[in-house]
């Protein structure tokens, strides 16, 4: 398997049921009703909350500079402020988000604790894929050369993932400004 590239453009668009907002689902893996791993991106208009699951635990990074806060059911409210800032939290307990600008953008990242350990970073550097680990990079700046996925190059709002059996792959900025969001996932 290689590494899965995909363009945020091309995603399928799921409107949210109280419109505000709608998702675009990068990938599920292996099906929706089992599924291991799940990623999408989340377009935020106007305050609302994120879908609850009945398992997981929930990765949220904010993907542009447009700040929000995630309120639990608890009402412990998480900021995010910065490109790249992250929370995590059980993804079956309810979520409010409170934004300030419409088009503020979140990466959501669903995955099954039992099975993956799940780190995230800022890379600005060449880095090789692990052996025998699963992840997804989302470019938030400049562009990247990909040895060992299904493009060549990804810009500003493309990414790829990949699956423990990838076997190879490296990603290269082309330029000193090019940033992404690295998710590392650890199988148990």
């Amino acid at each position: 398997m290689k590494i899965k590239c995909f363009d945020m453009t091309e995603l399928p668009i799921l409107d949210w049921n109280d419109g505000g907002g709608f998702s675009q689902e990068v990938f599920c893996w292996p099906v929706a009703s089992d599924y291991s791993l799940r990623a999408s991106i989340a377009t935020i208009n106007k305050d609302s909350y994120l879908k609850r699951y009945a398992e997981g635990e929930r990765l949220a990074i904010l993907l542009n500079k447009q700040p929000l806060s995630l309120t639990d059911n608890k009402g412990v409210e998480y900021p995010l402020g910065q490109v790249g800032d992250s929370i995590q939290f059980s993804a079956q307990q309810y979520c409010a988000v409170n934004i300030k600008q419409p088009s503020t953008q979140l990466l959501n990242f669903i995955f099954r604790q039992d099975r993956w350990s799940v780190k995230n970073y800022l890379v600005t550097e060449k880095r090789r894929l692990p052996a025998n680990q699963a992840g997804l990079v989302y470019v938030l700046e400049g562009q990247w050369e990909v040895f060992g996925g299904n493009c060549n190059i990804m810009a500003k709002g493309q990414g790829g993932w990949w699956l423990p059996d990838i076997g190879e792959g490296e990603v290269k900025p082309l330029s000193t400004d090019s940033k992404l969001i690295w998710i590392e996932l650890l199988p148990h």
